[in-house]
């Protein structure tokens, strides 16, 4: 009998779902690496049998079914991202360059998409199909290298079906666009109507930007669950935290910068990080990112790159509620017609 179960066949395909319990058949590969992990939260009875060792069986309670996912950031994958991290509901528009606009929604309830996400490896009778997932933490930046961003997501999902075989046929796509840190600038400004104005030159070594969802299990005794017996009713975006850190070398535009996190009052920052690729989409339009937030800095750290000194400032966003409407914005310039 031939050895089976190579790490080299693991992959994740998803597809976008419309109802949290209901899987649907994926579409596309999502190029990311990360095992599904899976806990029905078998726990012993807290009784006394007279046993040394346990005697009556355990019980489940609600289970737990998430993933971490990593790997270079695509330029046609961040719409499913965002979908899941930050806002549902958004279509592009255009053609054949698409645009997606993902504006963080404050002061409404926020609705996340779901996705069914197929793990397996060549050992398709082992396959896992999880459910209604959202993510609840997406980490991305570039370092002093400048090559691709990579990123990160924490995902979470409303319940399994196991073993199910994954959707046959799929491939990933063999020429995907990354997202560079040479191809990225960064604008700070001091007022909401000009941000995207000042840019900064010769300091910036590195960033990452990290959100993260307080995201709540809704589960309820109803004597039937859409998620199936233990699995989750719903989510519910309850808080969000937006953290941008740059690692700046010491030039006048970051110790100014520096003067403003440490001033006796918060001053509020607005940045553009801009990103744009030198692979053209169609007539003279790039693929590109480009990310807003509404800010101010909360920490100062020291470190080095090379044999220079360096300042890590951290930046969390606030709701900008006279001119931007928003804490972040991200509108991406891709090819995707459509969520998988």
């Amino acid at each position: 009998m031939p050895i089976q179960g190579f790490t080299r066949f693991r992959k994740h395909q998803i597809g976008k779902q419309t109802t949290i319990g209901t899987a649907v058949a994926a579409t596309r590969v999502f190029p990311y690496r990360g095992n599904l992990v899976i806990d029905p939260h078998w726990t012993d009875p807290d009784v006394d049998v007279g046993s040394i060792d346990p005697i009556l069986p355990p019980f489940r309670t609600a289970i737990d079914v998430t993933t971490s996912l990593t790997g270079p950031l695509i330029y046609d994958e961040i719409p499913t991202m965002l979908a899941a991290a930050v806002r549902g509901g958004v279509s592009p528009t255009g053609a054949p360059a698409k645009t997606w606009n993902f504006t963080a929604l404050s002061l409404t309830a926020t609705t996340q998409d779901f996705f069914t996400d197929e793990w397996g490896d060549d050992v398709t009778a082992d396959g896992a199909q999880a459910f209604g997932g959202v993510i609840s933490r997406l980490q991305w930046g570039f370092g002093p290298d400048m090559g691709p961003w990579d990123v990160t997501m924490d995902w979470m999902y409303a319940g399994v079906n196991r073993p199910v075989a994954p959707t046959g046929g799929l491939s990933v796509g063999s020429n995907p666009i990354f997202v560079y840190g040479t191809d990225t600038a960064f604008y700070i400004d001091d007022t909401a109507g000009t941000i995207g104005t000042t840019k900064i030159t010769d300091a910036v070594h590195a960033f990452t930007q990290t959100i993260t969802n307080t995201i709540d299990k809704k589960q309820f005794a109803n004597g039937s669950n859409p998620s199936g017996r233990f699995g989750t009713h719903g989510w519910g975006l309850s808080a969000r935290e937006i953290v941008t850190e740059i690692t700046f070398a010491k030039t006048s535009d970051s110790i100014a910068e520096t003067a403003d996190w440490l001033n006796a009052n918060a001053v509020n920052r607005f940045i553009e990080i801009r990103n744009i690729s030198p692979t053209i989409i169609t007539g003279s339009t790039p693929y590109s990112q480009n990310i807003r937030i509404a800010g101010r800095w909360y920490t100062r750290t020291d470190a080095e790159q090379g044999g220079n000194t360096t300042i890590v400032l951290g930046c969390r966003a606030f709701y900008e509620g006279t001119t931007l409407l928003y804490a972040f914005r991200d509108e991406v310039v891709n090819t995707l017609a459509a969520l998988p």
